[in-house]
């Protein structure tokens, strides 16, 4: 039986910042509807990983593909060229990303937030902009919280008003780079009940976490990464059992030790 092409596709992926490589020779296949939870020390790579997916990194070697798209270079001559501002601008459209931080606008209420990249980037009026907004808003638990200003909100309202944002774009694939990292130890479930919920709907989604029962329970494999490489990738359940590699084995130790 055939299997259906990966969603998400990335092959030998280097990225250096000056001396420094970040990724080195990074693959991986990711089926659509997968929820792919990325471990790991810090500065394994993880972060960097989920940048160049979505464009805010221009990878040295390489290629990543995104529902069959080539993403943030195109084949010129023979060779490999990084697209324009604009051209990445446009792909970026359909990979939703949340950060660490939540970057909302502080000027704007929630709904506001949420309905801004539908109403100048979609060019969507504004009121049907405004009204999926409200049911983003609702989907991810603020129903009541429209009018409510990013200062009034606690941590983990506006991280699921930033998720919210990233949604109401449409994307094919979400990434999620410690979403829960700026987080009070109350709001942490919050937003991961969020995640788990968006996994059950079959989006696609790749998660930078430091939750190992959320990457456990939750996500369909874990990649484990240390120093740009991947070490191991195996089905959630298993690798948290019974992890193939010793690297994987010392640092999961080291969690339940600490």
């Amino acid at each position: 039986m055939a299997t259906a092409s990966p969603f998400v596709s990335l092959s030998g992926i280097v990225k250096r910042f000056g001396e420094v490589t970040a990724l080195d020779a990074v693959s991986l296949d990711v089926q659509e509807g997968e929820t792919i939870a990325l471990i790991g020390p810090s500065g394994s790579g993880k972060s960097t990983l989920l940048r160049c997916i979505n464009g805010l990194e221009t990878i040295q070697d390489g290629t990543i593909t995104v529902a069959g798209n080539l993403i943030g270079m195109k084949p010129v001559n023979g060779a490999m060229q990084p697209l324009n501002g604009r051209e990445i601008a446009r792909q970026r459209e359909s990979i939703g990303m949340v950060f660490q931080s939540f970057n909302l606008f502080p000027h704007m209420s929630a709904q506001d937030n949420v309905a801004s990249g539908l109403i100048h980037v979609k060019n969507e009026p504004r009121a049907r902009a405004r009204a999926r907004a409200a049911e983003l808003l609702e989907q991810v638990g603020l129903k009541g919280k429209e009018k409510s200003y990013p200062r009034q909100l606690s941590g983990g309202q506006q991280q699921r008003v930033a998720i919210a944002r990233a949604l109401a774009m449409r994307p094919g694939v979400m990434l999620l780079d410690e979403p829960t990292s700026a987080l009070d130890p109350e709001t942490v479930q919050e937003v991961l009940n969020v995640v788990a919920d968006l996994g059950r709907t079959g989006m696609t989604m790749l998660i930078a976490t430091h939750e190992m029962e959320f990457a456990r329970n939750v996500s369909t494999r874990t990649v484990f990464m240390e120093a740009g490489r991947i070490v191991e990738v195996g089905p959630s359940r298993a690798f948290f059992d019974n992890p193939a590699s010793d690297r994987a084995r010392r640092f999961l130790q080291g969690l339940t030790a600490s």
